[in-house]
């Protein structure tokens, strides 16, 4: 079985330990709470590149099959950053988001500005943006990275609608609902242009949960258009494009009670980011049953956990071969 990583930042996965402490038993647990208080949102760089040189001490490169990490609230997004920079060949990269997470300019990481700062690493070749919604065509859209996306090293599924302005009228993006994902063969018809790519390379994940509407998951930020059997679904395809290569993957969207450690993320909590109420069992139960269903989509059947495993909805078929 791949290896499943969870990296305690927060306390969120602790909540689930029905799934990670039973159904997962070999899952690893990587206590890092006082890292949590001081990188959640925001962070300097030093302050970064320390986190990442502990993470390597504690997570190890694996030898064989790659690293399945989860590591909480969405908050956390650009530990995603530390995680693709151990990938010593290349990859593609998919991300599902509400948001782009591509702002540049900014003078500190953030979870809004780690897809930018990825893009400078020299393994990675495609990225492919599915599920977003908010911050793209909006006064966010001029800290874009508009290079990239002008000659389709980004390409973009947006969740429901074409993004407005004159930017995104020359930006070859298409939206995944209603049409799309209306069924699986649309799904992987789709992919028809870019599957010579996904072919070539391996392909990392990341899942944001805060893609996923609310009724599937409960998440610190607000909630996107996806229904689960979607965020599976386009899982499965890529991974099929990709021919079952798995570079690695991260979850995370994970709801937990807000906590800062530093004068910078304390500032920007005020400044953008919704603070939805929900209560914290609630929170987990919506939480686990979508962790589990991103988990077997990711595995292959034959290490996939019987119990981790979920049926499409109806008018959905698994996209993976």
């Amino acid at each position: 079985m791949s290896r499943i990583c969870l990296l305690n930042l927060d306390g969120s996965l602790a909540r689930q330990r029905d799934l990670f402490g039973t159904i997962l038993p070999a899952a690893e647990w990587i206590p890092a709470r006082h890292w949590g208080l001081r990188i959640r949102l925001a962070c300097g760089f030093r302050e970064f590149a320390r986190f990442r040189n502990w993470l390597d001490r504690r997570l190890p490169a694996p030898a064989g099959k790659p690293a399945v990490v989860f590591y909480g609230s969405g908050d956390f997004h650009h530990v995603t950053l530390a995680l693709l920079g151990r990938i010593r060949e290349p990859f593609n990269l998919l991300v599902l988001d509400k948001h782009p997470d591509w702002m540049c300019g900014i003078p500190f990481l953030h979870c809004g500005t780690w897809l930018y700062h990825a893009l400078s690493l020299p393994m990675l070749r495609r990225v492919f943006h599915c599920g977003g919604e908010t911050d793209f065509d909006n006064a966010y859209r001029w800290l874009a990275p508009w290079l990239d996306l002008d000659e389709g090293r980004i390409v973009v599924y947006s969740a429901r609608r074409r993004f407005r302005g004159r930017r995104w009228t020359g930006i070859n993006h298409r939206p995944l609902l209603p049409e799309i994902l209306a069924s699986a063969e649309n799904l992987r018809i789709s992919l028809d242009a870019h599957r010579a790519e996904l072919r070539r390379y391996p392909l990392y994940i990341s899942v944001d949960k805060d893609v996923l509407t609310e009724k599937d998951a409960a998440v610190n930020w607000d909630s996107g258009l996806l229904r689960l059997e979607h965020a599976t679904a386009i899982i499965g395809a890529f991974l099929e494009a990709a021919e079952g290569r798995l570079a690695g993957a991260d979850m995370l969207g994970d709801w937990s009670r807000v906590r800062l450690g530093n004068w910078l993320n304390s500032l920007l909590i005020h400044v953008d980011h919704p603070c939805p109420q929900v209560a914290p069992a609630d929170a987990a139960a919506r939480n686990r049953r979508a962790n589990a269903a991103l988990l077997g989509a990711l595995l292959s059947p034959d290490e996939s956990p019987e119990r981790v495993r979920t049926q499409p909805a109806a008018g959905m078929t698994r996209a993976r071969g």
